[in-house]
Formats: C-alpha cells, sequence, structure tokens
C-alpha cells in the first residue's frame, strides 16, 4: 500500500504488517491528511472514535508494527490480588472441605462465632478461586449415586492378602476367534492366584452369574467376597446370585483397573501365553472352553508365579492350608 499523506514517497508491502494492521494505518494516514479531524475519519471509515483513539495513541511513526494486535495475551499487566490474610483464607478451606454443602452464609456465621468477621463475597472469591471447593463434583455422585440400585461398598486391601477365598476378583474380556466375538470370564484368587477361566456367547449379568457357580465349583476352598468393576454384567443377576450363595460383592472405583490388577494380570497371562498361540481354533463355544480347560490345569498346577517366589497357585495354596494346620494345633495346645 502507499500512503498519501502520511509519509506520501513511502511504500509499505504487505509482507510487512498484517491486513489488520495495514486498515489501522489507513486511519492515521487518512486522518492526518484531512486537517486531524477525528470523527471525519471515524465516520469514514465506520468506527467508534474509542476503537480510532486506542490505535492513533498506541501508533509510533518510526515502528509501523505498533499497529500490531497482540493477540497471543490479553491479559493485564497488573492484577488485583486478595488483602484477605493467608491464615483466614486456609480457615475458609478447611471449614468448606470439610462441608461441601455448607453455603457461604453459613461459614461466614461459623468464622464469626470464631472472631472473624467477614463478608460473604469474600469467601465466595476463596471458593471460586479453589475448584476442590466447588459442589459441582459432589451433586454429579449424588446424582449417579441416585440412578444405582445397588450400592457399591468397596473392598478392604489387607483382604488381598488374609487367606484363600477372602477375596476373588472377577473381570471380563473380549475374545475375537475367526472373527466371532466371545466373552472371556476370568476369576482369581488374591491370596493363592489360583484361577479360572471360561467363555460365554453373551457377556449378559446371566452369563456372569452362571460363570460365578462354576467358580465356586471349581475352587479347591470357601470363596467368601468377589470383587468386580462396574460393568452391566455384574449387577442384577450377577449380584443376586452372590446374595443367593451367601458372597459379599465389593466394586471397584470407577475408571480405576488397578484396583483389580490380580485379574487384569490374570487376563493378560491368558491372552498373551495362551490364547495367542491357539492359531487352530474354532469358532466354537465347547472347543474354546475345552482350551480354557487346558489353561486353567497349567495355570494352577504347572505355571511358575514371580509372585509367589515361584511356585504354582497349588502349591501356594497347599502352604496356606499347612500354616493354617500349623496355627490351629498352636492353639489347641
Amino acid at each position: 500500500m502507499k500512503l498519501r499523506y502520511l509519509f506520501p514517497h513511502r511504500v509499505v508491502g504487505n509482507n510487512e504488517l498484517s491486513p489488520e494492521a495495514q486498515v489501522r494505518l489507513r486511519w492515521v494516514d487518512w486522518y492526518v491528511g484531512h486537517r486531524r479531524n477525528a470523527r471525519a475519519t471515524c465516520r469514514h471509515f465506520g468506527i467508534s472514535p474509542a476503537t480510532f483513539y486506542l490505535w492513533y495513541n498506541r501508533f509510533n511513526p518510526k515502528q509501523l508494527d505498533t499497529l500490531e494486535d497482540d493477540k497471543t495475551s490479553r491479559r493485564p499487566q497488573h492484577l488485583r490480588e486478595m488483602t484477605t490474610p493467608k491464615e483466614v483464607i486456609a480457615r475458609i478451606v478447611t471449614v468448606r472441605k470439610a462441608d461441601p454443602e455448607k453455603s457461604k452464609y453459613e461459614i461466614k456465621e461459623e468464622l464469626r462465632r470464631e472472631g472473624l468477621n467477614l463478608g460473604t463475597s469474600t469467601i465466595q472469591k476463596v471458593i471460586n478461586r479453589h475448584p476442590e471447593l466447588r459442589n459441582t463434583q459432589h451433586r454429579t455422585k449424588v446424582k449417579t449415586h441416585l440412578k444405582r440400585t445397588v450400592t457399591r461398598i468397596r473392598a478392604a486391601k489387607e483382604l488381598k492378602e488374609r487367606y484363600p477365598g477372602s477375596l476373588v476378583q472377577v473381570d471380563t474380556k473380549h475374545l475375537y476367534v475367526l472373527g466371532r466375538r466371545f466373552y472371556l470370564f476370568c476369576a482369581v484368587d488374591c491370596k493363592t492366584r489360583f484361577g479360572f477361566t471360561r467363555v460365554f456367547a453373551t457377556g449378559s449379568s446371566a452369563s456372569g452369574a452362571e460363570f460365578l457357580e462354576e467358580v465356586i465349583k471349581h475352587f479347591p476352598f470357601k470363596v467368601e467376597a468377589i470383587q468386580t468393576d462396574n460393568g452391566s454384567e455384574y449387577l442384577l443377576n450377577f449380584h443376586q446370585k452372590t446374595k443367593g450363595l451367601g458372597l459379599t460383592h465389593f466394586f471397584s472405583e470407577p475408571s480405576c483397573p488397578k484396583q483389580n490388577g490380580r485379574v487384569e494380570r490374570f487376563i493378560q497371562t491368558a491372552t498373551y501365553e495362551f490364547f495367542n498361540y491357539q492359531s487352530d481354533l474354532l469358532d466354537d463355544l465347547g472347543e474354546i472352553n475345552k482350551r480354557c480347560a487346558e489353561f486353567n490345569l497349567k495355570y494352577n498346577f504347572f505355571r511358575f508365579h514371580r509372585a509367589l517366589g515361584y511356585r504354582t497357585p497349588a502349591e501356594a495354596l497347599e502352604n496356606c492350608q499347612i500354616n493354617a494346620k500349623c496355627i490351629l494345633e498352636l492353639v489347641k495346645g
């Protein structure tokens, strides 16, 4: 572009300034050439006086890039900061965390009784600046809980290492054979790593209930508690079956597979060490379950486990039973 009034002999290339900056430069150039009449300039270009004066005050004839708009950051250089003492802010945070449903008016009254006179606007500012103090997440959890028909109770960590059958973890994985999808149900005892697998055509809660019955028959010890994730296959029929068998049904936290880590590892072992090598496997449910029986035998009686001190689950179970007998003899003696 060529400037007619500001710099009559200077030509500004399009590669030096952005199109927006060139438009602003035309404003200033027209303004200089028309007796510096700002109102006429605004009417000519259809802009407000505030916009014109904003850029005219920024304009430097020696640095045309002053008309560029820095869009990377529009945050003010000087921000106001709260003058509330840090110990008072910490007290507000403590009160709110103890009761997420406590309003700013209740917090104000509680602090007043402690000798702190604060306004509700100050308390609300503290809550807004601490996302963990907002009750939006709490309300979401409440809505989710109200939709549930089964109470989710969590298993204590010490149940994993108490004794055989104190906690059995159950999980499901898709198993594809010749393009057909099956459902691989897996169960493993947390103490002895004694495992059991079986394949079903559907992943319904009825299949889960049938699998649970087979787990109880297969394990050579009494099962007292089951832990699963929050999948639909572990509700309705499966949950009713746990009640019918007198088992405690524990649930893991949503999106937290680490809490079911031992059965997750059991599934990986079944997949990587066995089913990936079954190249001649047919998409027949009976044939697949025969292979599952072979894997169960291999896993429980012949596979050495590093977590068990390179013993098999059967040896670990025998060792637990021997230790239990010794303890009983000591108690009786």
